[in-house]
């Protein structure tokens, strides 16, 4: 599971992005990957993912037209490797939540609000929970790198 990890040894803290299998039969057809988001802070845990089999709730990113995975992992890289840029913040198509990286004084902050409101009542509301910390390049790039691993297996 894709996971970007504090810094901080004491009190970890975590934003983690899952990748879920699709359970469409034709894969040609597929335009949304639906995921789930784990916020971990010290021994607390927010779980956002969807929890009914209708047709509300989905908690997903777009692959076509855009493919929105590949927008994280690019647009991370990009970030990273041009340190003219102080800030890379990514909010699917389907808005559920923003991530948030920015550079700090010898690392950088992550920051991702949550607005499931969006995903549970149909419109954008900017109320939810958020979650920020201080990281490093290593956990940024590791995070990308399972990141597109799990893309890898889901999309082919």
């Amino acid at each position: 599971m894709p996971q970007l990890i504090s810094e901080d040894e004491e009190i970890k803290s975590s934003f983690s992005l899952m990748l879920l299998p699709d359970k469409a039969d034709e894969k040609m057809s597929i335009s949304w990957v639906p995921y789930k988001i784990i916020l971990n802070s010290g021994d607390k845990k927010l779980i956002y993912e969807k929890q009914t089999i209708s047709g509300t709730g989905d908690y997903v990113l777009a692959i076509t037209p855009v493919n929105e995975v590949e927008g994280i992992i690019c647009g991370i890289l990009d970030f990273l490797d041009d340190k003219t840029k102080n800030m890379f913040s990514f909010e699917p198509i389907e808005p559920s939540f923003e991530l948030i990286l920015e550079r700090s004084h010898g690392g950088y902050s992550v920051i991702c609000w949550i607005d499931s409101g969006n995903v549970d009542s149909t419109h954008y509301a900017w109320d939810g929970f958020g979650i920020r910390f201080f990281t490093n390049e290593k956990n940024i790039r590791s995070f990308v790198d399972e990141l597109k691993r799990e893309n890898k297996v889901l999309i082919k």
